[in-house]
């Protein structure tokens, strides 16, 4: 059955100029993380890809990303595009976003947006261009920004739960003809589809900022339109949400994602496939994921995920009947969906074990799709298809050049070591280059440490360099813990989710 592919990826800090992204030394876009996703997109037949955590200024690594993906495919075949834009609503004096200049990178403590990349020729659907021009950039130059911000929702508000207790919630449920309370008809008793829907605010981004949900400056999702084509035309909104890292926003984060509108309507769009402002269709399909950073017990579950979940409903406890990967009756190992390479409240033990579970940690990365909709979505664990591309004959290992490219780069690292011109010194140590940094704790006199060079998100770096080094270096991993620094530190401590949508 012909289907379209879409994955939404928490790239960390994509875009952002590193050796360890760029390699041998140099800005040059994200060129060894670029080899690998744009072979992981090739192998797993990937339309369009979602990126989450987009650096400010991502417009060369994202060319690079094309650049390589079209070099994977036969000549007339080379058609993949690229958009970027900010992630938040700069100013509350804006009532609807309209141009780029209405949205922002900053969000509290943080400075980052979202990316899509995407096929531009396929037979099976035709992306939508945009409902405002808000994009930063794309290419190539012939074609339109499908990128949107998510700005309004469900009606919110308070709900009275005892004579003396009122909840923040939804205010009215949603089923597909009819919505409640709003824009209803005496006459006939029945409720419209909302031609206007309310504000959704969303939480602030960083411990800086006051708890409340807010309107300007609160990171949003972002959500793009696929035209299917399954004799029917079907509208699928895909959208992704970067969701605060702070717990307890975090949690509000997944509660207001739940109430977007895209997850139950969106702009119909007329006989060109220009989005029309004023009129809305239901939808029958819709893809909407991302990092929520919130992992909901399974005890608890749906907890803040229950407007996606809960079936649909014109009181305000309806959600919007939706599916989730990883489901939540799922054993913990299958739910996790972060690498980690060291353990323990410092980030200081390294771990070892011979299982890629034993690498996995959080359960932040989800999906959600309606049920019956004929949607199927999958989180991909990067450490198995790493391992398993290990096993493969030599000619048919899909992984061999990024790793080969990456080893390169460390041999580049190895190599400048003894150079006397080193601001810092250096040594070589079993678990890779170490520096030797000036320490200024406050109250005390400095001091200088040895400290990994190369190091993953939460620090630490490889448990033996000459080993990760044999590996990388012919082309196959072979063993959990190098699957785990290769994933960890050179692509992303995040795992890809991928739903396949039939057309």
């Amino acid at each position: 059955m012909p289907s379209v592919k879409v994955c939404i990826w928490n790239i960390q800090n994509y875009g952002q100029e590193a050796g360890r992204y760029n390699g041998a030394g140099m800005a040059v876009g994200n060129a060894l993380r670029n080899r690998f996703i744009a072979r992981f997109v090739h192998d797993n037949a990937i339309d369009v890809l979602l990126i989450q955590e987009v650096n400010q200024a991502p417009e060369t690594a994202l060319k690079d990303l094309r650049t390589r993906l079209n070099a994977l495919y036969a000549v007339g075949q080379r058609d993949w595009s690229i958009s970027w834009c900010g992630s938040a609503i700069a100013r509350a004096s804006i009532d609807e976003v309209t141009s780029k200049d209405d949205v922002i990178y900053r969000t509290g403590a943080r400075t980052e947006g979202y990316a899509v990349v995407w096929r531009s020729r396929r037979a099976t659907f035709d992306m939508i261009r945009a409902l405002h021009p808000i994009d930063d950039g794309k290419a190539p130059a012939t074609v339109r920004s499908p990128l949107n911000l998510s700005q309004r929702g469900r009606p919110t508000g308070n709900n009275q739960l005892g004579s003396d207790r009122d909840k923040f919630s939804a205010t009215g449920g949603f089923v597909r003809a009819q919505t409640y309370p709003y824009n209803h008809d005496a006459a006939t008793n029945t409720y419209k589809l909302m031609a206007a829907w309310p504000k959704l605010n969303y939480p602030a981004t960083s411990k800086y900022d006051a708890a409340g949900i807010q309107w300007e400056k609160a990171r949003r999702p972002v959500y793009v339109v696929l035209q299917l084509d399954d004799g029917h035309d079907t509208l699928c909104p895909v959208g992704a949400y970067h969701a605060p890292s702070n717990q307890v926003r975090s949690s509000w984060g997944a509660f207001m994602a739940g109430l977007a509108r895209e997850i139950y309507a969106v702009n119909d769009i007329n006989a060109g496939g220009v989005p029309q402002a004023d009129r809305m269709v239901a939808l029958t399909k819709c893809v909407f994921g991302g990092d929520f950073n919130w992992s909901e017990p399974q005890a608890n579950w749906p907890g803040d995920y229950q407007y996606f979940t809960a079936a649909r409903s014109r009181t305000y406890s309806g959600g919007a009947d939706c599916d989730e990967v990883p489901v939540h009756t799922a054993g913990d190992p299958a739910r996790r969906t972060t690498v980690q390479i060291v353990q323990g409240v410092a980030h200081n033990q390294p771990i070892t074990g011979p299982n890629t579970n034993n690498y996995l940690r959080h359960k932040i990365d989800l999906v959600f799709y309606p049920t019956g909709s004929g949607i199927t979505a999958e989180r991909v664990n990067l450490l198995t298809e790493l391992l398993a591309d290990g096993a493969r004959a030599p000619a048919n290992r899909i992984y061999s050049d990024p790793l080969q490219q990456t080893d390169a780069w460390l041999a580049y690292i190895e190599a400048n070591i003894g150079n006397p011109f080193n601001y810092w010194p250096q040594r070589m140590a079993v678990t890779g280059p170490e520096q030797h940094v000036e320490i200024k704790p406050r109250g005390r006199r400095p001091y200088k440490k040895w400290l990994p060079v190369i190091t993953g998100a939460w620090g630490a770096t490889f448990t033996n360099w000459a080993t990760t080094r044999a590996q990388f270096g012919a082309g196959a991993i072979t063993d959990a813990r190098r699957a785990a620094e290769y994933t960890h530190i050179f692509v992303s401590d995040h795992l890809p989710l991928v739903a396949t949508i039939p057309t």
